[in-house]
């Protein structure tokens, strides 16, 4: 059994369960393939990718979502590579993908990469974390290590600009 540490009197709960047996099945397979890692490994991560959806999806409706950074924008759950990467293989994988965030918030998760301030700092990360607890599934640190991260360079060159 696992102890949530935010709230040691509650057994935190497995992930797994966020969603269908088929559909983690199909969301391992792919990314231990497409990251050529173990199956061991692909299971964790993509267990902590689903935490991650669901303290989005936890909070994206909610008026005080995020934090306020330096930069005067607002912070949101922010992965760190190794769920970033969960989630581009999740990408490229849209029916199992798309499954899993029809049963964890209902409808489609869009990934928009962003790098701010907040992230750059820590002050993401930290709201991050906060959410990633709040949601009382087990949250792996070793996944949550090191800084939030945006896969996409800031201002990328946009289709048709020279």
């Amino acid at each position: 059994m696992s102890i949530d540490v935010t709230n040691p009197s509650r057994a935190a709960q497995d992930a797994r369960t966020l969603i269908d047996r088929e559909t983690f099945g199909k969301l391992v397979d792919h990314f231990a393939v497409d990251q050529h890692v173990t199956r061991t490994y692909a299971e964790r991560a993509v267990e902590q990718f689903l935490i991650f959806l669901k303290a989005h999806a936890d909070n994206v409706d909610n008026p005080d979502f995020g934090m306020p950074l330096p930069d005067g924008s607002i912070g949101r759950v922010v992965p760190t590579l190794p769920i970033d990467a969960v989630w581009h293989s999740s990408l490229k994988h849209t029916v199992p993908y798309l499954a899993a965030c029809e049963q964890i918030s209902g409808g489609f998760i869009h990934h928009i990469p962003i790098l701010t301030e907040g992230m750059m700092d820590g002050t993401a990360k930290t709201f991050t974390l906060a959410a990633l607890h709040a949601t009382g599934y087990r949250v792996d640190m070793e996944f949550w290590y090191g800084e939030a991260e945006s896969c996409c360079p800031p201002n990328p060159p946009q289709p048709g600009s020279k």
